[in-house]
């Protein structure tokens, strides 16, 4: 379990994603009281909330092409130093007086645009902090960390938003930002070699495509990650929400998605010590757990049944995560690998607002109910279409090494 934490380029790299996350679980509960408070409306909200996800999924590609290009620590050091930027000058505004929506939504916009650019980064930086067979403990470690410090955050941020204003709120998520820059500027790790000369940045596209498409498996996996985000965006997200409000009351329905991060947290724990042999397989196998919570919606929407149902959604849908993370990390090339995360990162994002936006017209046609029970379902059949895919099954067997495996780099002392 401790096995990753004996290198010190990981550590930095933990400590630095647990910074900014310990943040970010406070920073959407404050900025959507910010913006209420300053305009009072829920559209103006959706404004200034939208145009950071239409942001992130617009910049996820060339996200990428920069982590293959320049060097991933400075990269990730200023993104997390103009993360920090960003966010005090939000929080200032506030403070001053001086906020309005249109500043908001640009701030808000270049926040996801540096988000998009950390993440494929990140998960390139990590393969090479830690030797290939510690990545499955590595990456368990991380996602661990990042779940207990996002609930922190939440918890910790509803009562400094309570006692001293959003506006503070925001402040302390740009210090998170400005933390984690410092712990991101001390790795220390090899140089990777790319795996051709480089290009123009839509050549460096094209060639990262080629990679993410001559993958079977692993572009399925990814439909099969954007079925699931599509239902699981309209059914729990939107639905979900919508049930509560009629019967269970907005502080249950916070315990339900409480439980669900719990459950992620079980989830980061059990995947440090258990590594089935097909882990991608039973990963994907897993996620048709998550369909309880539909389910339970449609059927018992009580706090015995949508807790558990929760908390096993949580736990599932790690295994996935993490052993899609791990296969990706082990079987592409390392000069490639933040340009293949990209497109797997917007396969995985990019169906969340069309399922958010067709909940409400397919529950204003069929029902809710009907439309949770059908969502349900999709999740569970889904996942067993996938593992009809031979490469899907073989993935995960073994750990070998990824085309060009010998310009990986290692940790430096």
């Amino acid at each position: 379990m401790t096995g990753p934490l004996a290198h010190a380029a990981f550590r930095d790299m933990a400590k630095g994603r647990t910074a900014s996350f310990l943040g970010n679980g406070m920073a959407p509960v404050a900025l959507a009281f910010a913006v209420l408070d300053l305009t009072g409306s829920v559209t103006q909200l959706g404004l200034v909330v939208g145009v950071r996800s239409v942001a992130a999924i617009v910049t996820t590609l060339f996200g990428g092409v920069l982590a293959d290009r320049l060097p991933r620590r400075l990269l990730l050091r200023s993104t997390s130093f103009g993360a920090a930027a960003t966010q005090a000058t939000v929080g200032l505004s506030l403070l001053g007086g001086v906020a309005s929506v249109p500043l908001l939504m640009l701030l808000s916009a270049l926040n996801g645009a540096l988000a998009a650019v950390e993440l494929p980064t990140t998960t390139a930086v990590v393969s090479q902090t830690v030797p290939v067979e510690l990545l499955r403990q590595a990456n368990a470690l991380l996602r661990t960390f990042t779940s207990v410090a996002t609930m922190c955050g939440a918890a910790g941020g509803s009562l400094l938003i309570g006692w001293a204003g959003p506006s503070w709120g925001i402040l302390v998520d740009a210090a998170s930002f400005a933390a984690a820059g410092v712990f991101f500027g001390r790795i220390r790790v090899g140089a990777v070699v790319r795996a051709s000369a480089r290009g123009s940045m839509i050549g460096d596209l094209r060639e990262g495509w080629s990679e993410f498409a001559r993958h079977r498996w692993l572009w399925t996996v990814v439909l099969h990650a954007s079925v699931w985000q599509l239902v699981w965006a309209g059914s729990v997200q939107v639905i979900g929400p919508a049930v509560a409000d009629a019967g269970l009351g907005a502080r249950t329905w916070g315990l339900v998605l409480a439980a669900q991060t719990l459950g992620a947290i079980g989830g980061g724990l059990l995947a440090l010590r258990w590594k089935p042999r097909a882990a991608l397989a039973t990963g994907v196998l897993l996620t048709a757990v998550s369909a309880g919570l539909p389910w339970a919606l449609a059927v018992e929407p009580h706090p015995a049944a949508l807790i558990p149902a929760a908390f096993l959604a949580g736990v599932a849908m790690e295994q996935v995560n993490i052993a899609l993370t791990v296969a990706v990390q082990e079987r592409i090339v390392p000069g490639q690998l933040a340009r293949v995360t990209s497109y797997q990162v917007l396969g995985s994002l990019a169906a969340v607002p069309f399922g958010q936006l067709l909940a409400g017209p397919l529950s204003a046609e069929y029902g809710q109910g009907p439309v949770l029970v059908a969502a349900g379902a999709c999740i569970v059949v889904v996942p067993l279409a996938v593992l009809t895919v031979p490469d899907v099954r073989r993935a995960g067997r073994d750990r070998p090494e990824a085309p060009g495996a010998s310009t990986r780099s290692v940790p430096l002392p």
